[in-house]
């Protein structure tokens, strides 16, 4: 764990620093996982089996093709995962800030921070949404830098954690 932990501590740094190549790195990996289940698909379609030929044939070369066409045009994948990105915290914002006000269990300091975690949340999907084109070139990398970042110390403590319980 403590290995792990360390190079995703490594990784989330390197993403930070050079979110563009981060983000090329996404787009590339999912090109390839996509290429590969265009390629799964047309296998299928060559089984002796007759049954669903044509879809898995169909299902098939459309893979191949969205994959083929991430990795000619990598700026798709950046835009579409930033569109992605944009709306999805505009949608947690929302939903936290309607959680907030129709839920009376809630007071204080927790009411407060949904609220603020609610806007914070729109703020940022607004901005990357306006910002586009030009934010698909940093959000997707520097988001997932300091998602690695974070996942690395976790790990990190956990391992020290679980050494102290069982070095006793």
């Amino acid at each position: 764990m403590k290995i792990a932990g360390i190079v995703f501590v490594i990784l989330g740094a390197l993403a930070i620093l050079f979110p563009y190549v981060a983000g090329l790195s996404y787009n590339f990996i999912l090109a390839y996982l996509i290429i590969f289940a265009g390629a799964a698909h047309l296998w299928w379609a060559w089984r002796p089996s007759l049954e669903g030929r044509t879809q898995h044939l169909l299902l098939g070369l459309l893979f191949l093709a969205g994959g083929i066409s991430l990795l000619v045009f990598p700026w798709i994948g950046l835009i579409s995962f930033t569109i992605i990105l944009g709306v999805s915290f505009l949608v947690q914002g929302g939903v936290q800030l309607a959680l907030a006000s129709n839920s009376p269990r809630l007071r204080g300091n927790s009411k407060t921070m949904l609220i603020v975690a609610g806007l914070a949340g729109i703020i940022a999907g607004a901005l990357i949404l306006i910002g586009l084109p030009s934010t698909a070139a940093w959000a997707i990398g520097i988001l997932a830098g300091i998602n690695m970042l974070f996942f690395g110390v976790a790990l990190l403590a956990m391992d020290k954690a679980l050494s102290d319980v069982f070095d006793d």
